[in-house]
């Protein structure tokens, strides 16, 4: 039996799953800024664009789903089901200032 498996057979409230969704929740929200900073970054100097892999967004995604599975959908959950949304820029000018 795997960790994963322990820890979801274990006895976890509906409340401690709730914080647990929540704290991904907020694991993805600060790690989707990462990567649109360094997506941004990259550009800026040309280099590889990191991958969304990179940051572990598939991982947070795939817990946030089976602690959800447990409890059912809550009101704050609707980023789980949308797509990144990764934004680079092509310019790497600076801005015009009046």
């Amino acid at each position: 039996m795997s960790a994963y498996d322990r820890f979801l057979a274990s006895n976890v409230s509906p409340r401690e799953r709730a914080f647990l969704v929540e704290a991904l929740e907020l694991l993805m929200r600060e790690r989707l800024n990462g990567l649109r900073i360094a997506i941004a970054v990259a550009a800026a100097r040309g280099d590889r664009l990191p991958d969304v892999q990179d940051f572990g967004l598939d991982d947070i995604l795939r817990l946030s789903r089976q602690l959800s599975d447990g409890a059912g959908a809550g009101p704050n959950e609707g980023w789980l089901e949308a797509r990144a949304p990764v934004e680079t820029r092509l310019s790497t000018g600076r801005r015009r200032t009046s």
